[in-house]
């Protein structure tokens, strides 16, 4: 049994997935709403349940019952023993899921993979077939969502779209606010406010060299240097190195894309149907809709 003082569970849990902006949401609300006093994943509910139930409630024991508590956890999406537990401890959890288009999302986790020195295949192209060999569930959105809503019941699962958070942050964020039941919080203020936290934009050169050599460096900076790196990298000589061992990732092809969003079709087709969204642009350009010609009105037959 819970004591008092460690009783307090999350009222919310954005259960990703993953790539999807749930850190620079974590990071637009730390501050207004309760949140883990420890990193922004727990993973209690996949990877660390054996820590028992007073451990996590322990994590929110800081924040008054008036504050809304909640967690960041991309990995529970796909994960029916998370949600089943979430389920269990906390009935009325309010859930927050957020969609991206499939191939927009594996090409930034493969660039994010790249940044971080994580083995992966050197190029998308390898990496994204290999994904789909092994049978990884990276594109099951609907399928998803659809357990979900069924085990917390639609009204208690907010549907977010990342198009919506790249358009238009500010309303984005007072819909996640109202739906939590925060204060709403002006972007303007924040530290983070037109930053995607983690775009990973660049990471180091596919060979064991360049990512000794990346790691090294954010290792010196880490470790009381930042100030002389950051004076480095405005030197021509430190564009030369750069280039050496670090490469800037570019756009993600067409003929991929067209190729991972085939293979989602099912799930973006079902997607569309749930939400009642336009998802086109999601879609290979054979499948996409024809844009509506301006000043020629169609007729019914």
């Amino acid at each position: 049994m819970t004591n008092a003082k460690s009783s307090r569970l999350p009222t919310f849990i954005h259960v990703g997935p993953p790539r999807t902006g749930t850190t620079w949401l974590c990071e637009v609300m730390l501050g207004h709403v309760g949140l883990p006093r420890v990193d922004k994943e727990t993973r209690f509910f996949d990877a660390h349940y054996d820590r028992g139930i007073d451990w996590y409630c322990n994590l929110l024991k800081d924040y008054s019952a008036d504050v809304p508590g909640g967690e960041f956890a991309p990995t529970y999406f796909s994960n029916a023993l998370a949600r089943d537990r979430i389920k269990s401890h906390i009935p009325s959890c309010k859930i927050i899921v957020t969609f991206r288009d499939p191939a927009a999302r594996l090409y930034s986790m493969y660039r994010l993979y790249r940044r971080q020195g994580t083995a992966v295949s050197d190029t998308f192209d390898e990496y994204w077939r290999l994904q789909l060999a092994s049978g990884s569930d990276w594109c099951s959105y609907a399928t998803h969502l659809k357990r979900w809503q069924a085990t917390f019941g639609k009204s208690s699962v907010l549907v977010l779209f990342y198009d919506d958070l790249s358009s238009n942050p500010q309303s984005y964020l007072d819909t996640v606010c109202d739906f939590v039941g925060s204060r709403r919080i002006s972007l303007a203020r924040s530290n983070v406010a037109s930053e995607m936290v983690h775009a990973a934009a660049s990471g180091p050169r596919a060979s064991s060299v360049s990512r000794r050599a990346v790691d090294t460096l954010h290792w010196i900076s880490n470790h009381g240097a930042r100030p002389l790196v950051e004076l480095t990298q405005r030197t021509p000589m430190w564009k030369m190195i750069r280039r050496m061992f670090v490469e800037d990732f570019p756009p993600l092809s067409d003929e991929s894309a067209d190729e991972i969003r085939a293979i989602s079709m099912p799930e973006t087709e079902d997607l569309e149907l749930i939400t009642g969204r336009d998802l086109s642009h999601w879609k290979s350009v054979a499948h996409r809709k024809p844009a509506p010609v301006q000043g020629v009105r169609s007729v019914a037959r």
